[in-house]
């Protein structure tokens, strides 16, 4: 594989007709849809610089947002995020080590509620600095184009939080999620199928005493990879809360959620100036809602090493 198709692998990115209910926030720190193309791979010795972008719209019938209770609920998220990854030119237990850093740097947030629990229509929005999360990444290739990741990921409560109805970007608590991927590419007829499985955990947020339960997550995408650099095919994933959300803020009981998603896919390598760059694309339709925001996913990026 050229050095212009592995890179491809290490962009990071930073997820029913009638509408959802929705617990705190109405999703947690992992966001569906993260991985795709690639899921498996860590990249050669490096340092690669990402550039992400997010668009998230979606509804719920009643949405719990800082402590209070908003109905009819629609949200509108649009973070930029910047991912710096390290991956060391030394191995570790035979594989590549990968380090990362993501900053979502200017993330938009936009509320609208039909009727909050006072009987007014109300409306927010505004820009804040979002959660910081590090990565820590190992990661194993053979000579017949299998790789798979075992990763950890930690986010930490830097984002912009406010109490009551409030554009917010982040969440006010910490979390970890593991994951495991794998990605598979069959030259001949030029197919690649890479999925990853993960577990979040979600501590509580103090300021409301609300604590989301643990979430599973698998996600997979498979597509056709071109002689040019283009991968093009679709992607998808699963989100399935396993145990309840809990604390005297989780006034709407156990609300177990889960989230399906699926949508087109497109990744495209290439040389510009004698610099490889990498350039991702996903949209994802959300289906099967329960207890979380509905609506649409649309993820960009573009990686660039040093």
């Amino acid at each position: 594989m050229s050095k212009v198709m592995l890179l491809g692998t290490a962009a990071l990115l930073l997820a029913a007709n009638e509408p959802a209910l929705a617990g705190e926030s109405g999703a947690g720190l992992y966001v569906p849809g993260s991985t795709a193309f690639g899921a498996g791979v860590t990249p050669p010795h490096g340092l690669y610089f990402t550039q992400g972008f997010l668009y998230y719209d979606g509804h719920a019938a009643a949405s719990l947002e800082g402590g209070t209770l908003d109905l009819n609920a629609q949200k509108t998220a649009a973070p930029f995020i910047a991912n710096l990854l390290w991956v060391p030119d030394r191995e570790v237990l035979d594989g590549r080590l990968g380090l990362s850093v993501s900053l979502p740097y200017a993330s938009y947030t936009r509320l609208r509620a039909g009727s909050n629990a006072l009987g007014q229509n109300v409306e927010t929005s505004g820009w804040g600095l979002g959660d910081i999360s590090l990565k820590a990444q190992l990661g194993w290739s053979n000579e017949n184009n299998f790789s798979n990741t075992v990763s950890a990921t930690v986010w930490l409560p830097t984002g912009r939080y406010d109490s009551g109805f409030a554009p917010n970007a982040g969440k006010n608590h910490y979390g970890v999620n593991v994951s495991w991927g794998f990605t598979k590419i069959w030259k001949d007829p030029g197919i690649e199928l890479s999925a990853s499985f993960g577990l979040t955990g979600e501590f509580e947020n103090t300021a409301t005493d609300y604590r989301n339960g643990l979430g599973l997550n698998a996600e997979a995408a498979v597509g056709k990879v071109f002689d040019n650099g283009l991968t093009l095919g679709a992607a998808g994933f699963i989100f399935k809360q396993i145990t309840d959300d809990k604390g005297s803020g989780a006034t709407l009981g156990a609300f177990r959620g889960q989230d399906f998603g699926a949508g087109p896919a497109l990744s495209y390598s290439t040389l510009i100036g004698g610099r490889p760059f990498s350039f991702a694309i996903r949209h994802y339709w959300e289906f099967d809602v329960e207890n979380r925001f509905d609506g649409q996913i649309t993820t960009a990026a573009i990686t660039t090493r040093f």
